[in-house]
């Protein structure tokens, strides 16, 4: 008897077991996730739509599912694979700052993280969005529109990777991806400034707080961000010499 009932807690352990298994690889699968953050149109530097996501679908293509994930919610890369023309593809994506309300969210597709210029990047608009800006350049600007606007860079160099563009006379620096300002640096012997409030390396931390109502008196350090809305950061880490306006959080 005592056998039986020990089958039977057996099985009843093994059933939950398998239920539980289920129930966790159904949550562990990635794709339902990582769609529903991709959803939508996203364009290319000319407004052209790239890549334009639709359910389980993308440019009308079936998705068979998100592969190889890695990362957060917010920022993580993946591939798609699709079916195109009755065979399998893949699609390699690199997702940054897909949260709520971000001017700044991106798709680079065919990207790759140990190159920060390698692939396409993509927006959810046509044109850049922008919260704070310097000298009328925002990040995620275009190139061709800061050449616009000031010419040919006095030195072009290279930083993590990237173009480093200085307008020594002007004391600003901008970090180049993609074809696209990525970080802004404005220095303390130059005339540039924030647009939203004239401010520059000759305020005090305490007026930056003041008028950016950030939760405490900016300073360097490990948690050196302070942001100014829609994923926006300024650091502070080298100020007074610098401050620097980036989609860094971190």
């Amino acid at each position: 008897m005592r056998s039986v009932k020990l089958g039977y807690v057996g099985a009843l352990l093994g059933l939950l077991l398998l239920c539980f298994s289920s129930a966790a690889m159904a949550a562990y699968n990635p794709t339902e996730r990582i769609l529903s953050r991709l959803q939508g149109e996203w364009y290319d530097s000319e407004g052209n739509i790239v890549l334009n996501f639709a359910g389980d679908t993308v440019n009308g293509c079936k998705i068979v599912g998100a592969y190889n994930p890695a990362g957060g919610s917010s920022d993580f890369s993946c591939f798609i694979r699709i079916i195109e023309n009755g065979e399998y593809r893949d699609l390699p994506i690199i997702a940054e700052n897909l949260g709520p309300d971000n001017y700044h969210a991106h798709v680079i597709l065919n990207g790759d993280n140990r190159d920060e210029n390698k692939g396409t990047l993509l927006m959810r608009t046509t044109t850049p969005q922008y919260q704070e800006t310097v000298g009328g350049i925002g990040i995620d600007m275009p190139e061709k529109e800061v050449l616009a606007k000031y010419g040919q860079p006095d030195v072009i160099g290279i930083e993590r990777g990237v173009s480093l563009w200085k307008y020594q006379s002007l004391g600003l620096e901008l970090s180049m991806r993609h074809q696209r300002v990525w970080i802004i640096r404005i220095l303390r012997n130059g005339n540039r400034h924030f647009d939203r409030t004239g401010f520059n390396c000759a305020n005090a931390p305490y007026e930056f707080q003041e008028a950016y109502s950030f939760n405490r008196v900016p300073a360097a350090g490990t948690f050196g961000a302070f942001g100014v809305g829609h994923g926006e950061y300024m650091w502070f880490d080298n100020y007074p010499q610098s401050i620097t306006l980036s989609t860094f959080w971190n």
